[in-house]
């Protein structure tokens, strides 16, 4: 008990130190992975793209918001892009310390939480040491809720939607977040106790903010917009990020991306929001659950609403949740015993909703002992590629091969899910499309031929594929290209 208590003394008197050392340490790893993930490999292709002149959208193609796109054109590699990433976390960190203490105001409590969230996103559980677009978001997600909560003053609400407009473009479920915001505020303009009264003040006074934080939130969207109308760009642009998303939603649930925001349960589980909005609304408004337990909670159904969007069981998706969660907790730590119903009530919640949706994790010992195993030489480069996938070696033999035979900027065309062999060989695709599963999944079978017309790529690299036939690309290689090489069942194929 007593070593318990120094420990303890020890933590809370050096949070920072010991919070710092934390995070180094969970960090580190990350940034010597190989290129493995891939959806880091599109990212990077896409600013690969940028850096060399091609308008998003237009020339290249992904259906997510661009700011993820430019993060990656600076980044130029996977070292770099989970640096920016390691580097961003920092401020995310503080300035959820600065929110939660908005909060509660147990001082240990917060410390215990902050570390608690920093841990969370930084080990690979949920993969929040990888370069996602639900990681990033962080960042300007915490700082506009931030704002909102302080004092009152029309600039930081300007400032809190600019903020959460900042995240949009980085990935769409943020939009939840604003309208968690503006149903928090025009709902806490109403009384029910002791008798229903309405103050017009107060409501108008909401529905200002509530403009104030609409204006910021799509002052980053129109900024864009007329920047892709200039580029010529507009309708693929909104198309991509925004409206494709739409039919991406419900694509995992209908196996289709014709599908709209409709299917898929989507609707159901909106309904099903508003509902858990409005009970939570009754409970504070009757003295049964406090103001600010009431915010997180709203909080917390909302981006739970936000992680099951396409209801793909992806483990990132559910960084969205972590503050409000960690937060929660916290309140479970302070509150009384009556007010601990609701955060228990929300845990088991977001464990059936981690169950129902089958999202997967990652390991975390298995994870850092295999990078000190590296480090300290028990295990060499070859066997720590192939710890995080079996093709890791094979594309760096394979763009190693490559590189003797293009010249940086050339287009090739992999037929295949393997994107960082362009960013290995410093190539472009030959079409919009970067991985074999976009031409399927956006019906693009035929631009993708026509694209090949166009520029005749010097090498077509040709993964096998029995689920995905392109009987056009067989015959278009037929006619025009021979077997340069043979990478097990891989094919090179030389133009003629």
């Amino acid at each position: 008990m007593n070593l318990f208590l120094k420990l303890k003394t020890v933590f809370f008197r050096n949070f920072w130190l010991i919070s710092v050392l934390f995070f180094i340490l969970l960090r580190v790893p990350s940034l010597y992975e190989p290129n493995w993930y891939g959806d880091e490999g599109i990212y990077l292709v896409l600013g690969q793209a940028i850096r060399k002149g091609l308008l998003l959208y237009r020339d290249i193609h992904d259906n997510k918001p661009p700011l993820l796109y430019y993060a990656a054109a600076l980044s130029q590699n996977v070292f770099g892009f989970r640096l920016l990433l390691s580097l961003l976390m920092i401020p995310t960190i503080y300035f959820f310390y600065r929110l939660i203490k908005q909060l509660v105001q147990n001082e240990n409590i917060v410390k215990l939480s902050t570390f608690l969230f920093l841990i969370i996103t930084s080990v690979p559980t949920f993969e929040g040491n990888i370069a996602n677009a639900e990681v990033f978001m962080l960042l300007p997600t915490i700082l506009g809720v931030y704002l909102v909560l302080k004092p009152r003053s029309g600039f930081d609400f300007l400032t809190a939607g600019l903020l959460l407009g900042i995240a949009l473009i980085i990935k769409i479920p943020v939009f939840i977040e604003i309208a968690f915001l503006i149903f928090w505020l025009i709902s806490s303009s109403l009384d029910l106790l002791p008798k229903i009264n309405f103050s017009p003040q107060k409501f108008i006074q909401s529905l200002h903010y509530s403009s104030l934080l609409i204006l910021g939130f799509v002052t980053p969207i129109i900024i864009l917009g007329v920047y892709y109308y200039l580029g010529g760009a507009f309708p693929e642009y909104l198309n991509a990020s925004l409206l494709q998303n739409f039919s991406y939603l419900s694509s995992w649930t209908t196996g289709t991306h014709s599908g709209s925001a409709t299917q898929g349960g989507i609707l159901i589980r909106g309904i099903l929001l508003l509902i858990a909005w409005l009970v939570l609304f009754f409970l504070n408004r009757y003295r049964l659950i406090e103001n600010k337990l009431y915010f997180t909670s709203l909080w917390l159904a909302a981006t739970l609403f936000g992680s099951t969007l396409s209801t793909r069981p992806y483990p990132h998706y559910l960084i969205q949740i972590l503050p409000p969660l960690v937060i929660l907790f916290a309140f479970f730590l302070t509150s009384p015993i009556k007010q601990k119903l609701l955060p228990v009530f929300f845990f088991l919640f977001t464990l059936f909703i981690f169950k129902k949706y089958d999202f997967y994790s990652y390991p975390v010992i298995k994870y850092y002992q295999n990078f000190y195993s590296f480090i300290f030489k028990q295990k060499d480069q070859t066997a720590y590629n192939q710890s995080f996938s079996p093709g890791v070696n094979q594309d760096l033999e394979i763009a190693n091969y490559l590189k003797d035979k293009v010249s940086p900027g050339d287009r090739i065309f992999v037929w295949g899910d393997h994107p960082f062999i362009y960013v290995l060989t410093d190539t472009l695709p030959t079409g919009r499309f970067t991985v074999a599963y976009h031409v399927v999944d956006f019906n693009g079978y035929f631009e993708t031929l026509d694209s090949l017309k166009i520029y005749t790529p010097s090498y077509i690299l040709y993964y096998p594929m029995a689920n995905r036939p392109f009987p056009e690309l067989d015959d278009f290689i037929r006619r025009y290209y021979f077997l340069d090489h043979q990478f097990g069942q891989i094919n090179l194929y030389r133009l003629r």
